[in-house]
């Protein structure tokens, strides 16, 4: 594609989005909305930032990218047409469905949300307009960030970030805890020290939540990170590509979540679970549930105008989570189809995976342990903010 002629002739404003700290999202579009009408914004970044263009498209925004190489990428934002005007709010009428649009960040829950859409009570009151499970995880921001998704099966650390730098969200419950796993092929290892010498393959990149939980656990049993080897992908490593690699022979070692494990390891007998995160956490903090994962966000605006459903969904969640852990080959066979894999790797995922379904503010201090291995500022930030990061106790029955 050419150069447009544009470019010539706006003033950009440049953002190096490698130089930002946490989600980049969200910090790029807070500065496009202080922009004056006939500016421009340039982002720098060591990958195609993909969940940055459909965002920026809904704010009035279009953009042209040039590859400067495989670690760097210009982007550069105009305006298309006056920032989209403020959508009406308009409250549900008494007697017809409310549109949900609802997501995941990884196919983790697959299960849980198959289970339930066929909740009576939710069929009854909901209209499901948009479902989306994402194979690349951090494109679910863009959603988010968007305000497109009324509730995400998300990451907490995502949540948590844009928590803080004021998003209007609020974190339900953690639903899924211990989702880390060292696995490796062709040798047997039982600890960090013997993985010294190989090539240790990494999902996502340098700064997320793997690699800085590796770290942290690395430390805290006495390694140096500095005398490993990690090996990142290009933008970011995949776990479905990583344990293809694994499968394939191509690597022996890497951190992978499920149910990407599970799949390997139903395939390729020469593949073994070397030691999991969760076991390492229990260590360092027994009376734990764990790492939290990931969990249910709700969009703050989505809260205000339908409390009665939302009470309803988190109701249904915690029944179709015991439901899916209680029968787990009923389980399996609901939801094989979908995630693309044989009913024989989904039931053995369904054994190995982590469901715990917990209000976020019942665990609020165990979420504070992660953000402060993960964020220290963030997970500051947050411990002031602590009222308005859960959601409130009051959406919670018994039942819920």
């Amino acid at each position: 594609m050419n150069r447009p002629d544009w470019l010539e002739r706006i003033s950009f404003q440049r953002i190096d989005a490698r130089e930002l700290q946490g989600f980049f999202l969200p910090q790029i579009i807070q500065a496009s909305k202080a922009l004056p009408k006939s500016g421009g914004i340039k982002v720098i970044q060591s990958f195609e930032p993909f969940p940055l263009y459909a965002v920026m498209e809904k704010e009035g925004w279009r953009h042209f990218t040039e590859k400067i190489s495989d670690t760097e990428y210009h982007i550069y934002f105009i305006r298309f047409q006056q920032r989209p005007a403020a959508e009406k709010k308009v409250a549900p009428v008494v007697g017809k469905k409310i549109p949900v649009v609802i997501q995941s960040a990884t196919p983790v829950v697959y299960p849980v949300i198959l289970r339930l859409m066929q909740s009576p009570e939710l069929q009854d009151t909901m209209e499901v307009k948009e479902l989306k499970v994402w194979d690349e995880t951090e494109k679910h921001l863009g959603w988010i960030v968007s305000g497109k998704a009324d509730i995400s099966f998300s990451a907490i650390i995502a949540s948590a970030n844009l928590l803080g730098k004021e998003k209007d969200i609020k974190l339900a419950t953690v639903s899924v805890w211990d989702n880390f796993y060292i696995v490796t092929r062709g040798y047997r290892a039982r600890s960090f020290s013997d993985l010294k010498g190989r090539k240790i393959y990494m999902p996502l990149f340098r700064k997320a939540p793997p690699a800085q939980v590796t770290q942290f656990l690395m430390r805290s049993f006495g390694e140096n990170p500095d005398d490993y080897e990690f090996v990142y992908g290009e933008p970011f490593g995949r776990p479905e590509e990583m344990a293809a690699q694994l499968i394939n022979g191509e690597i022996d070692t890497a951190l992978i979540r499920e149910p990407e494990v599970s799949y390997a390891l139903h395939v390729n007998s020469d593949i073994q679970i070397a030691f999991s995160y969760s076991e390492l956490w229990e260590k360092l903090k027994p009376k734990s549930h764990g790492l939290p994962n990931a969990g249910l966000a709700f969009k703050g605006q989505f809260l205000r105008d339908n409390p009665q459903l939302v009470k309803l969904f988190l109701r249904e969640t915690n029944k179709a989570i015991a439901w899916v852990k209680q029968n787990p080959k009923q389980a399996a066979q609901l939801s094989f189809e979908a995630m693309g894999h044989s009913y024989q790797e989904v039931r053995l995922f369904l054994q190995r995976v982590h469901f715990n379904n917990l209000p976020a503010f019942s665990v609020r201090d165990e979420i504070y342990d992660y953000l402060g291995i993960l964020e220290e500022k963030t997970a500051c930030k947050i411990i002031e903010k602590a009222d308005e990061l859960f959601l409130e106790n009051t959406f919670f029955t018994n039942e819920s």
